[in-house]
């Protein structure tokens, strides 16, 4: 990062990115200043050097000597022109400093509050951040693509959808007047969006996770074994050939299985009147119903066919006492009307309680 931005922007950035060798650059440049006080940029760059963890031997010491020399500061003095009072970056790094040393306070509560009635939603988000990082609750931070790269630095929890929209900004780079500080952000976020979408966390996989993999399990067939001849010496030819509705159960079985603990097959549910509904797959702790349907005939009747069916299902599988709340649904497609799935996806996903559709075609290698 050049040295023409201030060293509080500059060690944001680094911060916001990752980029650790920066950031002890910048702190550097704060600790260099000989003037005859460090002014609350400085401070704010020390701040960001505390939460990426470089600050080194005196140097906290020195931090919250000077966030407890900035506490008995006048901010927003009648007639003096707003300085720190209306830099986000800046509010955000003191608070971070702040409450690594516990030296906030009703002072740091006070400033923030008054600094929040901007109406800037640039700085209003950094200023948001600030409030939580001192120890708010119940707020929220936008735009997305901040509220995002601050959850991946400070490990808070963040949606699929922020996820999402901050990606959109990111990636279309939406045009902004907020400086390079969003610029870093926006970089963080591409990256940070990019792994997220691209990796499922095993250790607290949900709705969304499943989702993913749903739509994506036609990838597993890449290496699904249908041979025409042995692929050893040693070995018979295998032909792992999907016939019925089991056989694609078991398929998504053994892909979901490892990820989802409570995963059930032939799951029972409360009985509706005088049906006894019995749910393919089901996941109890997503509240999350896997219905699967095998298409062997092609044209217009067994499309609707089908579609009726899963809006009959639907009905009997989510009712009150049935502790389920969503379906998925898998539809091996045996004849590989692949210029059908659109229609069919699209008008699954309208029927009430269907979260996902996913459409499997017979792959061309294991045509009959």
């Amino acid at each position: 990062m050049s040295d023409d931005y201030p060293c509080h922007v500059a060690a944001f950035c680094a911060w916001i990115t990752g980029n650790k060798a920066d950031l002890q650059t910048q702190v550097r440049r704060a600790l260099d200043f000989d003037g005859q006080a460090r002014h609350p940029e400085h401070i704010a760059a020390l701040g960001f050097g505390s939460a990426g963890n470089v600050l080194e031997k005196d140097q906290p010491s020195l931090m919250n000597e000077e966030i407890t020399h900035l506490s008995g500061r006048n901010f927003f003095s009648p007639g003096r022109p707003l300085r720190i009072e209306a830099d986000g970056v800046g509010l955000l790094g003191i608070a971070l400093g702040a409450a690594a040393s516990l030296t906030g306070g009703a002072w740091l509560a006070s400033l923030l509050k008054q600094a929040s009635a901007t109406t800037d939603p640039w700085q209003h988000g950094l200023i948001r951040a600030a409030r939580i990082v001192s120890g708010e609750a119940d707020i929220s931070v936008s735009p997305p693509e901040l509220s995002t790269a601050l959850a991946e630095v400070l490990g808070w929890n963040i949606s699929n959808t922020d996820v999402h929209a901050a990606w959109q900004a990111s990636a279309r780079m939406f045009p902004h007047t907020d400086g390079v500080a969003r610029d870093a952000v926006r970089l963080a976020v591409f990256e940070f969006a990019l792994a997220r979408m691209a990796h499922v966390s095993v250790g607290a996989a949900g709705v969304e996770d499943l989702k993913t993999l749903l739509l994506n399990s036609g990838r597993a067939l890449k290496l699904w074994r249908f041979e025409s001849t042995p692929r050893t010496a040693n070995s018979a030819i295998a032909r792992w050939d999907v016939e019925n509705e089991y056989h694609v159960q078991s398929l998504l079985w053994a892909i979901l299985a490892p990820v989802f603990p409570d995963l059930e097959d032939e799951e029972n549910l409360p009985s509706v009147g005088h049906k006894h509904p019995r749910a393919d797959l089901g996941i109890p702790s997503l509240r999350t119903i896997i219905e699967v349907k095998f298409l062997r005939s092609a044209g217009q009747a067994a499309l609707a066919k089908v579609t009726e069916e899963v809006a009959a299902d639907a009905s009997l599988y989510l009712s009150a006492e049935s502790g389920y709340d969503n379906i998925m649904v898998v539809v091996w497609d045996d004849r590989a009307q692949t210029e059908q799935h659109h229609e069919l996806k699209t008008g699954l996903e309208t029927i009430r309680g269907i979260t996902c559709a996913v459409i499997l075609p017979r792959p061309l290698k294991m045509q009959r």
